[in-house]
């Protein structure tokens, strides 16, 4: 049975379908801290893509739709679930953070004895399971998209607000396995590896140190926010992902000083993957029926 499932981001919508991957950033979160609300263009531009999306999928026996912080907190957010029903002919499926949290987890651990960080753009979760049940999770509003706007792109603003809205997360508790999701992640590695052009299967399973997120926070700033110049440095980031990158790459960096690691290892296996595997779990017979 053919499943694809399509993550309305509030940087990007991604796509899985016959396990393959599609992201399109859309930036569904702009303006959204300013306003409360998602503005007409960046809802033009994310529904574009969603029912580009449902086109390319229209062989598969089911397509789920699911969305995450940028919508769960706007104030408009009955408006753009309508829009989406009524021009791409799916309904979209309003996820909490509590769940967006353990559908990364689900996606990027087999085990689930692991900690996961799931950086988006309007939110940031952090997760962690034994293997048997969860042991920490927490949704914050501290999505890069989120991040850029509140502090116009200052280096300086920016490492103080990540600071004080990473010190919301308490005390985590950590697992021996730290991983993470996201387009701010893998985008980070994929910068560390040098590639031209995005390679997941390069990605996934990269660590990312310290010391590697140090470096790259340096060749960031050195760029000092023109989006020319870190296009230049790091070719294979998207257009939009280059205004974002700076906040990704000291939020980063402060979120591994807060939890005392010394790295993180990126998977490619996310959330889309664990809600997968979520629905296939909810769906399938249980024993003895």
């Amino acid at each position: 049975m053919s499943t694809a499932v399509i993550d309305v981001g509030s940087g990007s919508v991604r796509m899985l379908l016959d396990g393959k991957k599609q992201t399109i950033m859309t930036k569904l979160g702009e303006g959204l801290s300013a306003t409360g609300r998602l503005c007409k263009a960046a809802i033009e531009r994310t529904i574009a893509v969603v029912k580009d999306y449902v086109r390319q999928a229209r062989g598969a026996d089911k397509v789920y739709v699911f969305a995450t912080e940028a919508v769960r907190a706007a104030e408009n957010r009955a408006e753009f679930l309508r829009a989406v029903e009524s021009e791409c002919g799916v309904s979209v499926e309003v996820i909490s953070g509590s769940e967006e949290a353990e559908i990364a987890l689900l996606g990027a651990s087999a085990t689930g004895d692991a900690t996961v960080v799931d950086i988006g753009g309007a939110s940031v979760e952090i997760v962690s399971g034994d293997g048997s049940k969860l042991v920490y999770v927490r949704s914050l509003p501290l999505g890069m998209v989120r991040l850029t706007e509140q502090s116009g792109g200052d280096p300086e603003l920016l490492r103080a607000y990540a600071a004080r809205g990473i010190a919301r997360f308490g005390d985590v508790s950590l697992r021996s396995e730290l991983m993470g999701v996201g387009g701010t992640l893998t985008s980070l590695a994929a910068m560390k590896l040098g590639l031209q052009a995005y390679d997941g299967e390069k990605v996934n399973g990269t660590r990312l140190t310290s010391s590697d997120v140090s470096d790259l926070c340096g060749r960031v700033l050195a760029c000092k926010g023109d989006t020319g110049r870190i296009k230049a440095e790091f070719p294979v980031l998207p257009d939009m992902r280059c205004g974002l990158i700076t906040a990704g790459v000291i939020f980063v960096s402060e979120l591994l000083g807060y939890l005392s690691a010394d790295g993180i290892t990126i998977s490619e296996s996310d959330n889309l993957d664990g809600f997968l595997r979520y629905k296939r779990q909810m769906t399938a017979p249980k024993e003895g029926q």
